[in-house]
């Protein structure tokens, strides 16, 4: 049977994280405690256990409360809080190093523990008679009825397809920059780190460190340097992207005042996408310059497709033209440095079209989270943003909705209030009839203008009910269809997504 395992931030520094409650404890002893170490690195953090008496099949739960107590005594948790009166009744057979024994979930909650939970794992398994929800609630860092979930699975199901395409010597770099393109980077690199990838990337120094201080010991690349970071860069053994002298020379001049030889360093060639990186013209002085700087050493040298997810016959051409050109360089350059170095060019779309010039290491990011440039599209939805109905009214004909008098409203209505508005991300474009959200598979389209933290959908043909579930985006309504709603690209959808809104990581496991 599937086990839908939920991981969150929780409240004072906690983690939260929730199975779903059978009476077997496999879950738990496998499957949670594996999902939990994956997300907690070598963050220093004791766990707690809140676990409930089970209701049904006496042998069941006998067999639930042998087993339990098998599992305290092999130190999993350091503190387990019990709910229900049948688990008081057994206290002797639980071993653990602090225990606490509450009839009811309503004792607990009101209980001086409930409030004290600090830097803690917290893993809730909760019948539901004991009301897991109303636990979590207490527990959560950001309950909203806002969220946006994170399928680790689908995210692990992209990431070996990529590699399907690669040959085992490959390896790969998975970019986290933009918290992770609005996943959260924490997150999602210590899952990365857990599956296994080589490399990952961000964009600036400050999102290295941050995933330094979360416990990622791989190497990170970071592609923005700024001279004004270069003493973190170096303090958390981060490697800088360089696609100027004028960074070159600041990152070798602090490596050389630290006494530091062969620091690594990613050199960014410009092979006609005129973003950044040096020229075909600056490979002499660069070459000059690493004969006389023993202070560094490239670790890889690469460039970044323009159109790799164009099709037409003059894009294909120019994508050719780029990976020929950067061949040509990386060859000379590494000739002349006399080691070798890691060459990639391959950004996501690049995998799937042009797979045969992977050459030492690619380049992985929208494509985790299901992007595909390729027509048959083998790729699963990673994010799906859902919110609830909060509460329901009659319009009449002739009255307007929302700022501005902007929804006007020709004949009776029936709309539904949700709470998300623009600053948690939704395009205020969407407004006035252009954009929908899914209410039980059901089209619901915005009407009047979008609120910063509400906007109004027009439900009128719709049977729903307040506290019914609102699909923004999912495998059913992707976000890449919002995308092209907006005459926009995918990046820019998920990455809208507010850090307020809640974030839901999970997976689920055949038991």
């Amino acid at each position: 049977m599937k086990s839908r395992i939920e991981i969150e931030a929780g409240v004072n520094g906690c983690l939260l994280i929730s199975d779903n409650f059978t009476s077997d404890l496999t879950s738990l002893t496998k499957h949670t405690i594996g999902f939990l170490e994956q997300q907690l690195a070598n963050q220093d953090k004791s766990r707690v256990l809140i676990v409930s008496d089970i209701e049904g099949d006496e042998l069941v739960a006998e067999m639930f409360y042998i087993n339990l107590s098998k599992f305290l005594k092999s130190g999993a948790v350091s503190e387990v809080v019990f709910l229900g009166s049948e688990l008081k009744s057994r206290a002797k057979m639980f071993e653990v190093q602090r225990k606490h024994f509450f009839a009811t979930t309503e004792e607990f909650l009101h209980s001086e523990l409930i409030g004290s939970f600090e830097n803690k794992a917290i893993l809730l398994k909760v019948s539901p008679e004991y009301d897991p929800k109303r636990i979590g609630m207490y527990l959560q860092h950001l309950p909203h009825d806002t969220s946006l979930e994170i399928d680790f699975d689908a995210m692990f199901h992209n990431m070996d397809y990529f590699r399907s395409k690669l040959k085992p010597t490959t390896k790969l770099m998975c970019m986290v920059k933009a918290s992770a393109y609005g996943s959260g980077s924490i997150e999602v690199a210590l899952a990365m780190q857990h599956y296994g990838c080589d490399y990952l990337g961000v964009a600036f120094v400050n999102e290295g460190v941050e995933l330094r201080q979360s416990g990622i010991r791989m190497p990170i690349v970071v592609l923005n340097p700024m001279e004004s970071s270069l003493y973190q860069l170096f303090e958390y053994k981060l490697e800088p992207e360089i696609c100027s002298f004028r960074i070159l020379n600041f990152v070798a001049e602090f490596a050389r005042s630290l006494g530091l030889r062969d620091y690594p360093v990613h050199i960014k060639i410009d092979t006609g996408m005129h973003r950044a990186g040096f020229e075909e013209g600056d490979l002499e002085r660069l070459i000059d310059f690493f004969a006389s700087h023993k202070e560094l050493k490239v670790m890889s040298v690469f460039s970044h497709l323009a159109a790799a997810d164009e099709t037409s016959d003059e894009m294909n051409d120019f994508t050719m033209s780029q990976i020929r050109l950067f061949d040509s360089i990386a060859k000379r350059f590494e000739s002349a440095l006399g080691y070798k170095v890691i060459k990639h060019i391959l950004n996501s779309a690049g995998i799937e079209r042009f797979s045969d010039y992977q050459f030492d290491m690619v380049r992985l990011g929208v494509g985790l989270w299901g992007v595909s440039a390729d027509s048959a599209n083998n790729l699963r939805n990673v994010c799906s943003l859902y919110t609830k109905i909060i509460q329901i009214k009659d319009v009449k004909a002739g009255e307007t909705v929302g700022y501005s008098r902007r929804g006007k409203v020709d004949t009776d209505k029936r709309i539904a209030l949700v709470p998300i508005g623009y600053a948690d991300g939704i395009n205020r474009r969407l407004g006035n009839g252009i954009g929908y959200m899914l209410i039980g598979g059901h089209k619901a389209f915005i009407i009047g203008n979008i609120c910063m933290d509400l906007l109004m959908l027009d439900v009128s043909d719709i049977d729903v009910k307040e506290g019914d579930k609102v699909v923004v985006f999912s495998s059913e309504r992707p976000f890449s269809e919002i995308a092209r709603q907006l005459d926009t690209i995918p990046y820019e959808v998920l990455a809208s997504i507010s850090p307020r809104v809640r974030r839901v990581y999970f997976t689920e496991n055949i038991l």
